[in-house]
């Protein structure tokens, strides 16, 4: 097995719809696989934000 062989998911927001889906790509092309629409917005996790110093819980 190689690095590129296997699927990236990705989370993604459509702010204009209000609502996220997930996005499923070939590694090798990044070609879409597969895209699931959810009916509601999923927040992004504390990895995919930035917090001002202020804010930080460490």
């Amino acid at each position: 097995m190689t690095e590129d062989e296997g699927v990236i998911i990705s989370l993604v927001l459509n702010t204009e719809r209000e609502k996220s889906f997930l996005l499923l790509l070939d590694a090798a092309s990044f070609e879409e696989m597969a895209r699931v629409e959810l009916p509601y917005v999923i927040p992004f996790s504390s990895h995919g934000e930035f917090y001002k110093e202020q804010h930080c819980f460490m």
